[in-house]
């Protein structure tokens, strides 16, 4: 340790002035990164809040005024972000199907003695296809 101290009692004061000033810059320009990286940490919390309809004035002022520690508490305690649903929304696993209904059948394409039951055309007595289909009666 003698020669370091030596060394440093031998220094001109130049030198030492230019030491002070360097890093006083250095020190400075770490402060300022330090509060850039700070100042992008609460705008991304107020507006990671925001998007999980959280307050995010809330919680932007919890960080600044605590800290790290409010960081922290702020990942433990958010809520699952709301995705947006896209297309049709999802189906009720297993859902009962309701029974199928016949369909309408209107007067003109009832089935009967007179009409076909394949296309409802109008039959002659005795026929046993149909004319309009070819169905057999």
């Amino acid at each position: 340790m003698g020669a370091i101290d030596t060394m440093l009692q031998n220094m001109p004061m130049q030198a030492w002035y230019d030491f002070i000033f360097i890093w006083g810059w250095l020190c400075i320009a770490l402060i300022l990164i330090l509060l850039i990286i700070w100042i992008l940490v609460c705008i991304w919390v107020f507006r990671d809040a925001e998007s999980r309809g959280m307050s995010g004035v809330l919680w932007l002022l919890i960080v600044l005024i605590i800290g790290i520690i409010g960081l922290i508490i702020y990942l433990v305690v958010r809520e699952d972000r709301k995705r947006p649903v896209y297309g049709y929304p999802p189906q009720q696993p297993y859902q009962q199907v309701p029974p199928q209904q016949q369909p309408y059948q209107y007067p003109s394409q009832q089935a009967g003695p007179n009409f076909c039951q394949g296309c409802g055309a109008r039959l002659e007595p005795g026929v046993t296809y149909c004319s309009s289909c070819g169905r057999k009666v």
